[in-house]
């Protein structure tokens, strides 16, 4: 009867042996067996520690970890040597980090195929030419890394990788692959040169944070809601169509002078079908392909290049009307972590593991990327660098960005300026519980460990809003709450320190794609009535734009966009998530109180503060002019004055404005000059004094 037995290498300095007997202690127990040669090389070094069943030996140094080994027993039982925790040791960083080249490199008389596995004993390569296998076994080099040359010309050849590491071969995609089929079955191989070439330059942009204005938007939403040959593609955002409902797309987007369209996910991800497209919805951060256009969105999917060339073609267009766009990015997880390449390259080196040896879930979705091992650093960078240069990035938005490491995002944004030195980072920086330290989490109170990065900041939300969380009614909902907080959230959320230490670290926001819309939150979790919603939702939306930090708009937002209750509607059909644009006709009036507002943002640089330190010398409460849930802001600079008051009730109250004139009545623009004015309603009221009518 055979005894159990299984081997791991766990160190550099020992392996670990599990085994069903108690072995003495001053035997040497333990054989180790080239499995290719079939010769025994070493009689492993006496027992070093033991627990139960579990035996520590000495590890051999002469072991290469890509090659095959069995450990075998006195009594002739026999097992492979498998790679444990060795992957996470700091000295095979140190060994196998590769900083070369990697994926595909393509030339019309041969193909370089490269991945990275120092643990893989056998990888090979099956392209699909013609509707025909070819095998191709992959060499290993040095580092990890494994090689493959290829003669010939391979453009749009279909790939898939087999790797090795234990007992079975495993299928898997490239984890650098640039092009892949319908629902990522398999990856092309490409050549560059046919990419779509573009024609417009960048908007010009002052790289100053809080100039910009985000408008984040999903392709799918925006392009379903009427009909059309492109309904839920890169191509439907493009469509010049004017009805009734006006502009469409990326035209009406542009129109209302936002400077960034932030795009959901466009790099290919799971939980929808690329060829049965109205099967299954989804937000997108499910990410399968990093590099690779998501499928979903474009006409024909099983194209090599068809992808790859609409998102380009979306891009120069946003570029020609004005439009910077920002990436929607997920590095914390990955979709279904046991299929993606990563763990079957090198098993529990590209995840975090919690204290109890599981994957740590810290993220909601099974996995948790350690960003902080050289070679999943390398990664993000790598992606972060081919995004910016091939699909011209300005700016990239980080989902759960509190679970990645501060190193990895200061060292990628050093990166990334180097191709474009404008770029705008920003990201969910909220601290969640996970293995990695605390001082190493890229979360919003660590901010000054990150000079670059701009936060979502969820107390502006909370406060103008309210909380979902503990149902709390926000100053927009008409709350007598606290004007030291509410000035404080104008004031760029820095003053006394009071959570940034910059204004240009805040992204002012009162919704985004996930939890509640504004309207939503007010009609089916505090019941309020249609008239008192889109006067709060209107206040709301102008708080984010008077706000000294970054404004951002969800798309939607200024129509009173519903998704008819649904908190999360991340899977949610079409019918949930669409833009209405029959809502949006109705609603005229109050974009036009965004394009007005935007106009003044832009036109008022003292909106646009970028300092504590001018914040701080040229905006301050006004205390005096309060009236009952009502406030006012002072700015000054050399050339004028401006003074805000801020309504959120219903009381009649007057201003005396002696010497200003009103240029924004709290729905648009205008240019009224007398002595005191009466409001009614919530808004926003701005006066302008010129320096010319100084007393």
């Amino acid at each position: 009867m055979q005894n159990k037995l299984e081997a791991f290498i766990d160190s550099y300095d020992y392996i670990t042996i599990l085994v069903d007997k108690t072995i003495d202690s001053n035997t040497k127990a333990f054989y180790l067996k080239d499995k290719k040669t079939k010769t025994q090389l070493e009689i492993l070094d006496y027992i070093k520690e033991q627990y139960f069943n579990k035996y520590i030996v000495k590890f051999i140094p002469t072991i290469e970890l890509h090659k095959d080994y069995n450990i075998l027993d006195e009594s002739g039982n026999i097992t492979d040597l498998k790679s444990g925790a060795i992957i996470r040791e700091e000295r095979f960083e140190q060994n196998f980090y590769y900083d070369g080249p990697l994926g595909v490199d393509y030339s019309n008389t041969r193909t370089i195929f490269r991945i990275w596995s120092p643990v893989a004993k056998e990888i090979y390569i099956e392209l699909n030419i013609n509707g025909k296998s070819e095998r191709h076994n992959l060499t290993y080099k040095s580092r990890g890394l494994w090689e493959a040359r290829i003669k010939g010309d391979l453009d749009s050849v279909g790939y898939i990788y087999f790797v090795r590491v234990f007992d079975r071969f495993i299928r898997i995609n490239d984890p650098y692959a640039i092009s892949a089929s319908a629902n990522s079955r398999m990856n092309y191989v490409v050549n560059p040169k046919k990419f779509y070439k573009m024609k417009y330059n960048k908007p010009e942009f002052s790289g100053n944070y809080t100039d910009a204005i985000i408008y984040e938007a999903s392709i799918r939403d925006f392009t379903q809601g009427v009909e059309g040959k492109y309904n839920g593609t890169y191509l439907g955002m493009l469509d010049e169509t004017k009805d009734s409902y006006g502009e469409r797309g990326l035209k009406y987007i542009a129109s209302l002078g936002v400077t960034h369209l932030q795009l959901l996910p466009v790099f290919d991800f799971g939980g929808v079908d690329d060829l049965n497209k109205d099967k299954e919805y989804n937000w997108g951060y499910n990410p399968v392909e990093y590099f690779v256009p998501s499928g979903w969105y474009s006409i024909d999917p099983n194209d090599p290049y068809s992808r790859i060339n609409e998102l380009l073609k979306l891009i120069d267009e946003a570029h020609k009307l004005g439009l910077r766009i920002t990436y929607d990015v997920v590095f914390n997880h990955v979709y279904k972590y046991e299929l993606f390449a990563f763990d079957n390259l090198v098993p529990g080196y590209f995840y975090r593991i919690d204290a109890d040896g599981r994957l740590s879930n810290a993220s909601g979705c099974g996995n948790v990327i350690a960003s902080e091992r050289l070679m999943a650093r390398r990664f993000i960078k790598d992606v972060l660098i081919y995004i910016t240069k091939v699909f011209k990035a300005s700016g990239f938005r980080f989902d759960l960005m509190g679970l990645l490491d501060v190193d990895t995002l200061n060292e990628a944004y050093e990166e990334i300026i180097k191709y474009e030195d404008k770029i705008m980072v920003y990201g969910e920086g909220w601290n969640m519980l996970n293995p990695l330290p605390d001082d190493k989490r890229a979360h919003m109170y660590n901010h000054r460990s990150l000079p670059h990065y701009a936060f979502f900041n969820d107390r502006f939300r909370d406060y103008i809003r309210g909380s979902q969380w503990n149902r709390t009614l926000g100053f927009a909902l008409g709350n007598e709450r606290s004007n030291y907080d509410l000035n404080n959230l104008i004031m760029g959320s820095c003053i006394d320190y009071y959570k940034f230490d910059e204004p240009t670290r805040s992204i002012n926001y009162v919704e985004c794609h996930d939890n509640f819309t504004f309207y939503d939150y007010c009609k089916y979790q505090r019941n309020l009535d249609e008239k008192s919603i889109k006067n709060s939702a209107r206040l709301a939306m102008e708080l984010v734009l008077i706000s000294e930090g970054i404004p951002f708009i969800h798309a939607g937002q200024e129509f009173f966009r519903t998704k008819m209750g649904v908190e999360n509607s991340y899977n949610s059909l079409d019918k949930i998530n669409k833009i209405d644009y029959a809502r949006r006709k109705q609603a005229a009036s109050n974009i036009d109180t965004l394009k007005d507002l935007i106009s003044i943002r832009k036109e008022y640089k003292l909106f646009r503060l970028s300092s504590h330190f001018e914040i701080e010398n040229m905006v301050h409460p006004l205390d005096g002019i309060t009236t009952g849930s009502s406030t006012g802001i002072f700015f000054e600079d050399k050339q004028y004055k401006l003074i805000l008051y801020i309504k959120n009730d219903y009381k009649e109250s007057e201003l005396f404005s002696t010497g200003y004139s009103l240029i924004f009545d709290g729905k648009r623009k205008c240019d009224i000059i007398k002595n005191a004015h009466v409001f009614k309603t919530p808004g926003i009221y701005i006066f302008r004094k010129d320096k010319k009518t100084w007393n």
